[in-house]
């Protein structure tokens, strides 16, 4: 009776229950999962102990128990696998409801089927006097080996279709699983076949399990790994498995998103500190759950229609933070509250557009936001057209309007200022107001800025310039372009490409932080000299002031809308930008005026010497073909 290897996986399978059981408190859906296979791992070694002892003690024990303790030990085997399975279906199941669920009905019906013809089809127990060779066969024995292989062929190809969706660890460790599983279960054919007349057997099924389990847990399955090591919260893996629970069982249950900021807290408190101290002034409101995600926020959780809900404890708990850290200096806070969780796709759907409206709401410290259906909505659609925009830029369907700039010298639309526009795939025109910001966000505003410019090139290009009575054309630049080592140098290839002489186009720049106005600089001198000029935008507002002017070698300078509204609704307004406009023509700058509307302010912007005049009085943005047809008309 050879039962060592068997103690030897209880005594592993003890350890992991041991550490389980101590972490628990942390435990998340696919850590049950794993408990329950566990669990099935433990019985079945216990069997196959109990059906070695039973077979080697034929006086002691029924026949017929005995068989059919031998048959509860193949049913363990077969569970054990098809457990497997479902626990790597749990990855998939946010992606592919649908087949999460049938793939785990067809699981079940092979289940049902095999423990069927496992306990309903005879079985044969072999004594050896000797202790030699005690072993059972029949079909039981093909049964349990052929859907064990069966189903672990299924699982493997499940894990290959979708390793991309699949936590990367757990693609490891079911591999590892199944490859211990494999080898122990050959090991055990191959040396009972060959030497069992030697007296030597090897029973290593149930090892490799327990070892299997082993190392998926702690590779995965340790709860502790569900906790932030800093202030004892459950983190981001965590929240992810208990909201896509909630979604899918449609759990009642509310929510609060605690974002602080971040640098101001460090000037109080360390960071660990700091954390700590929310957490556990959160935990004194007897709440549920608290989660602390990868963004450094807060979220709290609780069951909806509670004694008291989250929307108080939200109310009440800066004061008691501030008043349990002896604080004194006021942290900005943003507190959004939602009781809804099916607003959203998945879990990381919600921490999106929590991290949306972390960014696009109101400044910190402005109290409790209630997260409506109608917010999660628009967020949702903004997410919609950024997909839009991302998927014109990739498809080129990229247009460059014209608004006409109108010189009072020369009494003729002498400069145009090329705008962006992307057109969808049904044919609707998108404005930079909906892609400018998140573009340069994640850098394909380079790609973009690219595109205009070489569409701009194009059109001097294939336009006589003169002709058409254009001195230049204004291109914007974007901070992130300006900050580009060898952005000058990329521009004068792409001018030199098409033969554009560079004194037709102007780059229009706005403020920038000072380390990108250093870079700013380097490239402007480049192509400055190369022949380029400069218009500096919405002067006067910002960073853009007369620092700018001292030390950028701009040629021209833009009043903005805003100001230019001011100079006509405001005295004080008027006479800063009088005196603002008198510097800068004494400097030998160009003026203009842009945002104009009406008669009024022509006649003003005239009387004032403004050397230009943008704005929807001449004409607003318009296409390529109609911008030639406007000169055409009116030059």
């Amino acid at each position: 009776m050879n039962i060592l290897l068997q103690l030897a996986g209880v005594a592993v399978m003890i350890v992991i229950f041991i550490f389980y059981f101590v972490e628990r408190k942390s435990a998340v859906r696919s850590n049950q999962m794993f408990l329950y296979q566990a669990i099935s791992i433990f019985a079945s070694l216990i069997l196959d102990i109990l059906s070695i002892v039973m077979i080697n003690e034929p006086e002691v024990f029924n026949i017929y128990l005995t068989k059919f303790v031998c048959k509860l030990y193949l049913v363990t085997v077969v569970l054990v696998v098809c457990l497997g399975l479902v626990y790597c279906l749990g990855d998939i199941e946010r992606i592919n409801f649908k087949f999460f669920s049938r793939m785990c009905m067809t699981t079940f019906i092979m289940l049902m089927i095999g423990i069927a013809l496992i306990l309903f089809t005879p079985i044969t127990v072999v004594h050896d006097p000797n202790g030699l060779n005690d072993y059972t066969e029949g079909i039981p024995i093909i049964v349990t080996y052929t859907e064990s292989f069966i189903v672990m062929a299924i699982t493997v190809a499940i894990v290959v279709r979708y390793r991309k969706h699949i936590y990367r660890k757990r693609v490891i460790g079911v591999f590892t699983f199944i490859t211990l599983w494999v080898v122990g279960s050959g090991l055990q054919g191959i040396f009972n076949y060959m030497f069992s007349d030697l007296g030597i057997t090897v029973l290593s099924v149930s090892l490799s399990e327990a070892l299997g389990s082993l190392v998926i847990y702690i590779m995965l399955e340790n709860p502790s790994l569900n906790e932030d090591k800093i202030t004892g919260a459950l983190n981001q893996r965590a929240f992810n498995e208990y909201a896509t629970l909630c979604m899918k069982k449609h759990l009642e249950k509310e929510f609060i998103l605690i974002n602080y900021d971040t640098d101001m807290s460090n000037t109080i408190l360390s960071y660990d500190e700091f954390s700590k101290s929310i957490t556990k002034t959160l935990m004194s409101y007897n709440i549920e759950k608290i989660f602390k995600n990868d963004r450094n926020d807060f979220i709290v959780v609780r069951k909806k229609n509670g004694a008291r809900d989250l929307k108080s404890v939200a109310a009440e708990f800066k004061d008691d933070f501030y008043k349990n850290n002896d604080i004194l200096v006021s942290v900005g806070y943003k507190i959004l509250h939602f009781n809804d969780l099916t607003l959203f796709k998945d879990a990381n759907d919600f921490l999106e557009v929590m991290r949306y409206l972390n960014i696009n709401l109101a400044e910190k410290d402005r109290g409790i936001y209630e997260i409506t259906e109608e917010i999660v909505s628009e967020v949702h659609n903004s997410f919609e057209l950024k997909k839009k925009c991302d998927m014109a830029l990739a498809k080129g369907n990229v247009e460059v309007f014209y608004q006409p700039i109108y010189s009072n010298d020369a009494d003729s639309f002498t400069a145009a200022e090329a705008l962006v526009r992307l057109r969808d795939d049904d044919g609707n025109l998108i404005y930079p107001k909906d892609f400018i910001v998140d573009m340069e966000h994640d850098g394909k505003i380079l790609d973009l800025g690219k595109k205009v410019f070489e569409s701009v090139c194009l059109f001097i290009c294939e336009h006589n310039m003169e002709e058409l009575g254009l001195h230049y054309i204004e291109v914007n630049l974007s901070t992130i372009q300006c900050m580009q080592e060898g952005f000058a140098d990329s521009f004068i290839r792409i001018v030199k490409r098409y033969g554009v002489n560079p004194k037709y186009i102007n780059f229009e720049i706005t403020e920038t932080g000072e380390e990108a106005k250093q870079s700013l600089l380097r490239n402007m001198r480049i192509l400055k000299e190369y022949g380029f000029s400069f218009s500096l935008d919405d002067f006067g507002t910002g960073n853009a002031n007369l620092n700018y002017i001292v030390e950028m070698p701009v040629d021209i300078v833009k009043f903005d809308k805003g100001m230019v509204d001011s100079y006509f609704k405001n005295g004080i307004a008027k006479y800063v930008m009088d005196s603002a406009i008198s510097m800068i023509k004494g400097l030998k700058y160009k003026v203009v005026f842009e945002g104009i509307e009406e008669d009024e302010q022509i006649n003003v912007a005239r009387a004032i010497k403004v050397d230009y005049i943008q704005g929807y009085y001449y004409s607003k943005p318009i296409s390529r073909d109609s911008f030639i047809e406007f000169l055409t008309a009116n030059n």
